[in-house]
């Protein structure tokens, strides 16, 4: 997926350049991208869901684009770069970590939570 993605031209990071695949728990590998200010795209679509990643995403800074479709890596890769354009502009438009979701069957991309959004349900204690 990282070479369609850089063929495509974005400019990639794989993850197996930084660590071993599918060994590192997601809250370091998140630090890991906040700290270097990238941006993530992933498939787990329920980092939503699961409170602890979903914390070390946002304390880490992150904003992060999760592609929703099941299919082959290549067609993540194809969903990514069609939308990249809208990915851009939800860049541009929101400066606060956040999570998006990418639909492989069609183009769109939503946003799904800010940082704004993350921090007020913790203080209601959701």
């Amino acid at each position: 997926m990282a070479a369609q993605l850089s063929a495509g031209g974005m400019r990639i990071e794989a993850y197996h350049q930084h660590f071993a695949l599918d060994n590192v728990p997601d809250g370091e590998w998140l630090s890991f991208v906040g700290s270097k200010g990238w941006i993530a795209l992933s498939h787990n679509k329920r980092i939503r869901y699961e409170r602890d990643e979903l914390d070390d995403l946002m304390t880490a800074g992150v904003k992060a684009f999760f592609i929703v479709g099941k299919g082959p890596h290549p067609a993540f890769a194809s969903a990514f770069l069609r939308n990249l354009h809208k990915m851009k502009r939800l860049l541009r438009k929101c400066s606060e970590p956040f999570v998006a979701k990418v639909y492989q069957g069609r183009d769109d991309v939503e946003l799904w939570v800010t940082y704004s959004q993350w921090l007020e349900s913790r203080k209601a204690g959701r």
